[in-house]
């Protein structure tokens, strides 16, 4: 998958410093994925939900949650994510993340 970008990446650890090896992970994983639809995502990671557009993944178990928008890998394209927003569980909640999903 081309990811897009690393800046939200490394902002995203600067900000919750606990989080990183788990996004480091996830940066990895995603770069060497090729994600042709949810069922796919879900061999890599099972929790994550698709809303609209968006993937939402479940990091460090409840505690924060990492929405991405997705442009599925297809016979003509290696599919592309766009890192939206990287929060803990209660800013999730309150679901101002869900405009950039529609």
């Amino acid at each position: 998958m081309n990811v897009i970008a690393r800046p939200a990446i490394d902002a995203a650890i600067a900000r919750h410093p606990d989080a990183a090896g788990w996004l480091e992970t996830w940066w990895t994983t995603a770069k060497l994925a090729r994600w042709e639809s949810l069922q796919g995502v879900r061999a890599d990671y099972p929790a994550a939900d698709q809303y609209g557009r968006c993937l939402v993944f479940n990091a460090r178990g409840n505690k924060y949650r990492f929405v991405v928008r997705i442009v599925y890998a297809d016979q003509r394209q290696n599919g592309t994510v766009f890192v939206k927003h990287f929060m803990t569980h209660a800013e999730y909640e309150k679901d101002l993340w869900k405009g950039v999903c529609e």
